[in-house]
């Protein structure tokens, strides 16, 4: 008799593993079962069953191997769980790049007003270059609508302080970057504005000033020359 009562030819189920084949050889140490690719698995006699043997005690025997090999309750629990906390990991992930991502933007809107407001400084602190005409030469033109977008709404006084702190802005910029010629265009009307204009630059040593070409500019502006040796008094 072959060991464990196993015999060529037998078909037979493996009971701790999903799977079985024909017993194809016996020896005294395994009982060899061909699959169903024909590949021969040297098995023990106590890992086996009979197919003949499925019912009764047989099957019973067969049956808690199948129920031992099943996961307990809180395994299935976990396993079904599973895919629910991949999830809620994947959501805080996402969670996590969103909030890194407005740190990035919030960063980036502050290094943009930041470049803003040293862009508006640079123009405040350039304001002539913007009146270049030539090399050296700049021509500013302080007729109110040139300077103020809403030029109706400001009084004749406020329109007048901001024409002069303009013409001051201008000078100061002229003198500080070497400029040699600045027209200074301030039109005729009641001759306050050339007269405040005319008043200011006679306070400068070295400056030379007189009225524009009157074939250019008509009467209302005045042409101002800048000297190496510029002061005011």
């Amino acid at each position: 008799m072959a060991k464990g009562n196993f015999q060529i030819g037998d078909k037979v189920k493996f009971l701790n593993q999903v799977g079985g084949g024909t017993v194809s050889k016996v020896t005294a140490d395994f009982v060899f079962v061909q699959d169903e690719t024909g590949f021969d698995m040297p098995m023990q006699a106590d890992e086996l069953i009979r197919m003949a043997d499925m019912t009764g005690v047989g099957k019973a025997f067969n049956d808690k191997k199948l129920m031992d090999a099943a996961p307990t309750a809180p395994a299935a629990v976990r396993t079904a769980a599973t895919p629910q906390l991949a999830a809620e990991e994947e959501v805080k992930q996402l969670r996590s790049q969103v909030a890194n991502l407005r740190d990035q933007v919030s960063k980036l809107k502050r290094q943009l007003e930041s470049l803003q407001r040293q862009g508006a400084r640079a123009v405040v602190d350039n304001v002539l270059s913007q009146h270049m005409v030539a090399p050296g030469e700049a021509e500013v033109d302080l007729h109110i609508d040139m300077l103020c977008e809403r030029a109706a709404d400001l009084t004749a006084h406020e329109a007048f302080e901001k024409q002069m702190r303009y013409f001051r802005t201008c000078m100061n910029h002229a003198l500080s970057n070497g400029v040699k010629r600045v027209v200074f265009i301030h039109g005729v009307g009641k001759g306050v504005l050339k007269d405040e204009i005319i008043k200011e630059l006679k306070q400068y040593k070295g400056l030379h000033f007189f009225d524009a070409s009157m074939s250019k500019y008509g009467t209302g502006a005045t042409e101002v020359y800048f000297g190496s040796d510029v002061y005011k008094d």
